[in-house]
């Protein structure tokens, strides 16, 4: 029973990731297509939007690693694509003031901030990982099958659900981005809607990285398989 259990979790589990994953890439895909009502950049759309809410310590850094499109609360640096810092469609703004709307969540925001993003390394290192050492168990160990599914599958659950339970934070960069959007493109409503679809979409991409654990694995997370992080 427990062995049918896991099954069910984890086709569950990667079913969701696939559904967070393909939400992501239908959105921008649409939004890259989609002309910005201005003619600015998501690096510029970043800058006054940080500078509308008196945030000055907070560093644009381009960065083209595998793991890239992301705000670090410790060093308080946005590691952008090219793309995102440079483009001019809804994509691009969608996700760039995503990732800065996190700058604003200090405090007790901030310490939710970092426990998320373990959580989503979680997601994207633990599964791979893990059943590298399953097979290791069961080829040189002689270990059950059952038991080492058992044990693979609840860790799996485990870093979905870690990643579900704080996507509240996902959200409150969203809800909090949102008031400074509808003030300043009040006179673009069509641009609004379909930003905030995207924003949705950017909310919950990071339930995908299990299902793409193996390439975050064997791509950023062994000596020398990633591009350096710019400090």
């Amino acid at each position: 029973m427990i062995f049918l259990i896991v099954i069910a979790v984890l086709v569950l589990g990667f079913g969701a990731s696939q559904y967070a994953a393909g939400r992501f890439a239908t959105a921008m895909q649409h939004g890259r297509k989609q002309a910005s009502p201005e003619n600015r950049t998501g690096a510029q759309m970043v800058s006054e939007f940080l500078l509308s809410e008196g945030v000055e310590d907070v560093k644009l850094v381009p960065h083209e690693g595998v793991v890239s499109d992301y705000f670090d609360p410790s060093r308080r640096c946005l590691y952008l694509r090219r793309e995102t810092l440079e483009g001019k469609n809804l994509a691009a703004w969608a996700l760039a003031l995503h990732e800065a709307a996190h700058a604003l969540q200090t405090g007790e925001a901030k310490e939710a901030l970092k426990w998320r993003r373990s959580c989503i390394s979680m997601c994207r290192y633990l599964p791979t990982a893990l059943f590298i050492l399953a097979v290791f168990a069961l080829v040189i160990f002689k270990m059950p099958f059952r038991t080492l599914m058992i044990g693979f599958g609840g860790a799996c659950a485990g870093a979905l659900l870690l990643n579900l339970g704080t996507l509240a934070v996902e959200h409150n960069a969203n809800q909090r981005l949102r008031h400074w959007l509808n003030d300043r493109l009040g006179n673009h409503p069509d641009a609004l809607e379909k930003l905030d679809v995207i924003l949705n979409a950017v909310a919950i991409r990071e339930l995908g990285d299990l299902l793409s654990s193996p390439r975050y694995f064997f791509l950023s997370a062994l000596p020398g398989s990633s591009k350096k992080r710019p400090e």
